[in-house]
């Protein structure tokens, strides 16, 4: 009886957490993440008008820290399976046949508020006229338990609750929320453009030159503070696996570009400049298999990056999670 009268006046849930993939909540961990992006190659033009040659390769390494969220039976990176669909299919008709049995105690819920001077909307009270409220409030739900009959649809609707409750307190899934990020890189790229204009010849060589080096930590972002929730991570404990957003670096990487030429009229500015890690085909999130227990799961993935020349080569992602 008390459950019923819980779920009209709070209506809320309560979830467990037990499982052998799923940490207490507050644990931490981290993610250790190596990017190496590569593209070579040479390009000539079909009247060799023009002959290019490049040769980069971009390496970052990020470390994310991680705390573990509190087991919940919800999943915020997993699409629901078939088993999920059926089961909050199953707690949303539940609600709706609890709500619908309980709405005559609603209504004497409502109307217990009201001479208890709790209105939806209404002016605002001081802290005694809200205290001396509330312990209206306390006294008549009590006094209404207290003298309330066991009739079919509100046992019926208890039923419906308990049968809520066990499907929320479900704790199928953990979700690991990034605190911090950081990490260090390293490019070193080469690209050669002879021209075949003009006087330009096999003897007399027209050529533009780039090096672009940089190297060191990964900047902070704006205002020297990580941004929370970069990178997510949820653990499946019955389909065992593990979901997460691969963590880039935030903000432009610093590097420096020393161009010569012999190329008439070619501009030879160089200097401080900035680069980025090649952005990832798709922002799906990794999934992989837990074949044992948390402690640390390893992977590699590579990727075809399009682009023109240089901008375009592989990027090879390698991971390791390891739960502290």
């Amino acid at each position: 009886m008390k459950a019923v009268i819980a779920w009209v006046v709070c209506l809320s849930v309560t979830s467990l957490a037990h499982a052998d993939l799923l940490a207490p909540k507050g644990a931490k961990a981290q993610l250790k993440v190596e990017y190496v992006f590569t593209s070579s190659g040479k390009y000539i033009t079909g009247a060799k008008e023009r002959i290019d040659i490049w040769n980069v390769r971009r390496v970052v390494d990020v470390t994310a820290q991680y705390t573990a969220d509190a087991p919940q039976a919800v999943a915020v990176l997993h699409a629901d399976d078939a088993k999920q669909k059926a089961e909050m299919g199953g707690v949303q008709a539940r609600v709706m046949s609890a709500n619908k049995k309980l709405e005559p105690m609603q209504n004497d819920v409502m109307a217990m508020m009201a001479k208890c001077g709790m209105t939806m909307g209404g002016p605002s009270v001081s802290k005694a006229e809200e205290q001396a409220q509330e312990a209206c409030m306390e006294k008549a739900v009590t006094e209404y338990g207290n003298n309330m009959q066991m009739t079919p649809d509100i046992k019926s609707a208890g039923q419906d609750i308990a049968a809520v409750q066990k499907t929320m307190s479900g704790t199928r899934f953990q979700l690991w929320q990034s605190t911090s990020l950081s990490g260090t890189y390293s490019i070193d790229e080469s690209i050669s453009k002879q021209a075949f204009e003009m006087t330009c010849t096999e003897t007399k060589v027209c050529k533009r030159e780039e090096t672009t080096k940089g190297s060191g930590a990964i900047p902070p972002p704006p205002g020297s503070k990580s941004i929370p929730n970069a990178s997510m991570l949820e653990v499946d404990s019955t389909g065992r696996d593990m979901m997460f957003t691969l963590p880039m670096p935030l903000v432009p990487l610093p590097v420096n570009k020393t161009v010569t030429t012999t190329i008439m009229d070619d501009d030879a500015k160089g200097g401080p400049g900035f680069a980025r890690l090649s952005a990832l085909p798709d922002n799906k999130p990794v999934t992989v298999a837990i074949p044992a227990d948390l402690k640390s799961l390893s992977g590699t993935q590579s990727f075809a990056i399009k682009g023109s020349q240089s901008e375009a080569g592989t990027l090879t992602v390698n991971w390791t999670f390891t739960r502290n």
